[in-house]
């Protein structure tokens, strides 16, 4: 196998407005005065904490298969389809053979146009980007050595948890893969971990990669390798619960305590990687909410709900700003149309699948643990389709109400997965 990686600042130009925290309605862990602070508008970034990143990581093994990075909230698919065309038509790459990621950083200029289309991003930040990646694509397909692997685990105990579900599953582990040239240099290694990088509240009027940034850093510094990110089965995942504080001392203690966790190698094991193989797996999400009984019967559970309680109370303003909210926004649109995209790349000893969305921890846990082979899950790639809610927990978790993702169809799409590993 041959690899090449690659980094460059995407930093915006300021003042800029940011995404990530648009409403103070789902704040629901923040103060009154971080609320006051974040209103029911968009911050605009007065400074810079520290760099965003586009990280380019190049894979070839017959086939050539390139992983793009970046510190954003949300990688929407019109986003990350033109991305992917541009560095196709440049690099003369297979638009199968492309994955654009995000950190999910809340606190990132905006580059999407919001959970409902109500956003303006900025399109010259956009063309930056997109040039970053062309320069950043052509440079390491001109630098591609051969390269050994190995892959390594490592349990992250202290700083999150299912936000959902205190105290029961979800995925506290890391996968290192480590790439190193032929005669032992370093080229970069790849964490894959679940978590949502929101340490910073509404309040925060920094750009910042929050403590995925520092995580890196303190990595790098520690074993002298660049650091990549893979965010995976975060949907769920946060450290709402188990963060003391909101400001950047706390993201230097998330960040910094992280990477000890991390740097002491635990049982890296080889890989042999012969062959790449790249498989493109497409549903599509068509319905009018309308007709749909499912929403129906929610918003009359929920309506009849509000009805018991005290308006005054914490259960009444999730209702009506959130849950019934995003129902009848829903119920408002006579059809809701959209093709999600995932991508298994199979290097034989192990395999990477991408998934375009906010996956949660009984979803990804189907897709890591389906068979033997060890399997680095990719979330927030090649577009932004909301929770993916596994059908046990649609209706009941918060994710579910927000999400454009029917009842079931985030389990139709891990079966459509499924069924490709299983070919």
């Amino acid at each position: 196998m041959k690899a090449a990686y690659t980094r460059e600042i995407i930093n915006p130009i300021l003042p800029c407005k940011m995404e990530g925290y648009n409403e103070a309605r789902f704040c629901f862990n923040q103060t009154a005065q971080q609320k006051q602070v974040s209103g029911e508008g968009l911050r605009t970034a007065c400074g810079l904490r520290d760099d965003l990143l586009l990280d380019t990581l190049i894979l070839q093994a017959g086939e050539t298969m390139v992983f793009f990075t970046l510190d954003i909230a949300i990688a929407e698919q019109q986003f990350t389809d033109a991305c992917r065309k541009a560095v196709s038509e440049a690099c003369g790459l297979d638009v199968s053979h492309i994955c654009v990621s995000c950190s999910h950083t809340h606190n990132s200029p905006v580059v999407s146009h919001g959970m409902n289309g109500e956003l303006d991003p900025d399109l010259e930040y956009w063309e930056r980007i997109q040039d970053k990646m062309i320069t950043s694509a052509k440079w390491a397909l001109r630098h591609l050595r051969e390269a050994q692997a190995t892959l390594d685990q490592v349990t992250i105990n202290g700083f999150y948890n299912n936000r959902n579900r205190p105290g029961e599953e979800y995925n506290d582990r890391c996968e290192i893969l480590t790439l190193r040239t032929a005669d032992g240099l370093p080229l970069v290694q790849l964490l894959n971990l679940a978590c949502h990088p929101t340490i910073l509240g509404a309040q925060n009027l920094y750009i910042t990669a929050d403590f995925f940034g520092v995580l890196r850093r303190s990595v790098q510094g520690a074993t002298g390798m660049p650091v990549m990110i893979f965010n995976g089965e975060a949907g769920d995942v946060s450290p709402r619960l188990m963060k003391k504080g909101v400001d950047w001392n706390e993201c230097l203690r998330y960040g910094e305590g992280i990477a000890a966790q991390l740097i002491d190698p635990k049982h890296p094991r080889p890989l042999t990687v012969e062959n790449l193989n790249v498989r493109s797996v497409r549903m599509t999400i068509d319905y009018n909410p309308q007709t749909n009984e499912y929403l129906l019967e929610k918003q009359r559970e929920l309506k009849a709900e509000l009805e018991t309680l005290d308006p005054a109370s914490d259960r009444a303003h999730r209702i009506t700003a959130c849950y019934l909210r995003d129902v009848e926004d829903k119920l408002a649109q006579t059809r809701l149309h959209y093709e999600p995209e995932c991508l298994i790349v199979d290097f034989g000893s192990f395999r990477i699948v991408t998934v375009p969305c906010e996956i949660d921890t009984v979803l990804g846990k189907r897709i890591r643990e389906y068979d033997g082979k060890p399997t680095l899950l990719c979330a927030y790639a090649n577009g932004f389709h909301y929770y993916a809610v596994n059908k046990q927990e649609y209706g009941i978790v918060f994710e579910s109400f927000n999400t454009y993702f029917q009842y079931g169809a985030a389990d139709e799409m891990v079966d459509l997965i499924l069924a490709q590993l299983q070919a």
